[in-house]
Parts: structure tokens; C-alpha cells; sequence
């Protein structure tokens, strides 16, 4: 019994949305802005992007969106099986472990899309410009994590004076 509640909270835990992050470093280094971040203008002026690989970006977007709205429907559709199968009252195990199976196989083939873009990218731009773009990004996501923490703290040696 308790070997089954293990495995539907691992299971809860894996379609619930909720991960477990990777150490610090691991996979941190392939992260890439989202979205259209070649439109930018200080990326422009800091990459030096042509209109050319303006249009080349822009269609890879284009294509690996595509592909990754269909793979993100299959992962919820897998979700959706497995958590039906959780929910039986005559709970199979092992049907439930092959569903496990094809959710993971689903999550892969997303995950396999998003690098696919992140190796495309790099191809495009050559190693320097595609270091300046990681530097770019990891700068700016430290400027945005400073001003939230700015404004969480509270003012510091102003007193209200009565």
C-alpha cells in the first residue's frame, strides 16, 4: 500500500506542472531569451542582426511554434490519460506505468523541440554573437530579479515624523 502512494504522488507531482529543479549550472547555460527577442533594438544593435537573419529567425519561430502547440496538446492529452487512470477505482499499475511511459515520451519529444530551436539559433548567429546573447540575457534577467528585490524591501531609514 505504501509503495502504491508513493508512486501516485510521484505520479500527482509529474502532472501536476510541479518540477524539481536541476543543480545550479546544469541546463542553466542553454537558456535563451523566449519570444521574439531578435526584434529587440538593443539586441539588434548589440548582435548586429541583418534583416536576413531577421527573416530566418523569425521563420524558425514560426515553424517551432507549430510543432511545439501540437507537442504541448499531446502532453495534456497524456496527462489527461494518466490522471483517468489514477482515478479508477480498479487501479492497474501497470497500465498506469505504460501511460507514465508515453507521458514522459511526450514531455521528450517538447523538450527535443525546444533545443532543436535553441541549435538552430546557434547555428544562425556563430559562437560569439550566440555568447553575446547569453550574456545579454543573463544581464538583463539579473537588472529584472534586482527590481523586484528593490521594490520588496522596505524603505530604510525613512521615519514617518509625527
Amino acid at each position: 500500500m505504501k509503495k502504491v502512494m508513493i508512486f501516485a504522488l510521484i505520479c500527482f507531482f509529474t502532472t501536476s506542472g510541479i518540477v524539481f529543479a536541476k543543480g545550479p549550472g546544469e541546463m542553466a547555460q542553454l537558456k535563451i531569451p523566449g519570444g521574439k527577442w531578435w526584434r529587440m533594438p538593443e539586441v539588434l544593435k548589440t548582435l548586429v542582426l541583418t534583416s536576413e537573419e531577421q527573416q530566418k529567425l523569425d521563420d524558425l519561430f514560426v515553424q517551432s511554434r507549430r510543432r511545439m502547440i501540437d507537442l504541448k496538446s499531446n502532453v495534456k492529452k497524456e496527462e489527461l490519460e494518466l490522471a483517468i487512470i489514477l482515478d479508477q477505482q480498479n487501479f492497474d499499475a501497470s497500465a498506469c506505468m505504460d501511460q507514465y511511459k508515453k507521458l514522459d515520451s511526450a514531455r521528450d519529444k517538447l523538450s527535443n523541440e525546444r533545443f532543436r530551436f535553441l541549435v538552430e539559433v546557434r547555428k544562425l548567429l556563430g559562437l560569439d554573437r550566440y555568447r553575446q546573447l547569453k550574456t545579454e540575457f543573463r544581464n538583463h534577467r539579473k537588472h529584472q530579479m534586482n527590481k523586484q528585490q528593490e521594490r520588496k524591501r522596505p524603505m530604510k531609514g525613512k521615519m514617518i515624523q509625527e
